[in-house]
């Protein structure tokens, strides 16, 4: 796939797995195809599913909020998703449909390379993992912590869908949030050993 056109396209005609059965209307990426940083969810909710664009539903309105709060607008970002159907209710994605839906977001960062990749959750957890081919672990455990794959910065952080369960973890995903923001005006296009240590960014 040679543009994000292309790879929308394809994702619109997906039937790689069952979950295209039960979709309304699958996701694609959506913002600025020059964009530093992408932020990558879970899979489409049900207000996702209706209108074929992410996080359009609770926990975007939660991401735009904190965005705004820093003065970051979705026209300065990538935001995409792991899974571009909507799964069961009451389920997370498979591994297998994970794994297959991944060839699109493989597509996505290969187009943008942006700077810094923010995966929201387990599941974009585990998606950015099998690309990039390293285990970063659990996101109880990574949330708010930075790692330099390639020439990728990846800062997990909490799904706001969990905030939104939890509002008690609201100022610490807002911090984090905009420690990510912070360092991804910070970026320049080769990050040098002095900016790393600076930073606790952890080389993976």
């Amino acid at each position: 796939m040679e543009s994000l056109e292309q790879v929308c396209g394809a994702v619109s005609q997906c039937k790689l797995c069952d979950l295209h059965y039960f979709r309304k209307k699958s996701v694609c990426g959506m913002g600025n195809p020059a964009a530093r940083v992408m932020i990558i969810g879970e899979a489409p909710g049900s207000k996702e599913d209706e209108v074929g664009k992410p996080f359009v539903g609770r926990s975007g309105q939660l991401i735009d909020r904190v965005m705004k709060e820093f003065g970051i607008s979705r026209n300065e970002v990538y935001i995409t998703n792991s899974v571009r159907c909507r799964p069961k209710v009451g389920t997370s994605p498979k591994t297998r449909e994970i794994k297959t839906c991944s060839l699109y977001l493989r597509a996505e960062i290969d187009l943008l390379k942006p700077q810094l990749i923010i995966p929201m959750g387990n599941t974009a957890v585990k998606s950015l993992g099998l690309i990039l081919e390293r285990k970063l672990g659990k996101i109880s455990g990574i949330s708010g912590k930075f790692f330099l794959i390639g020439n990728y910065l990846i800062s997990p952080q909490f799904h706001p869908a969990a905030i939104l369960r939890n509002p008690k973890k609201l100022e610490y995903f807002r911090i984090n949030l905009s420690r990510a923001f912070e360092m991804a005006r910070q970026l320049s296009p080769v990050i040098n050993h002095e900016f790393l240590r600076a930073n606790k960014i952890e080389v993976l």
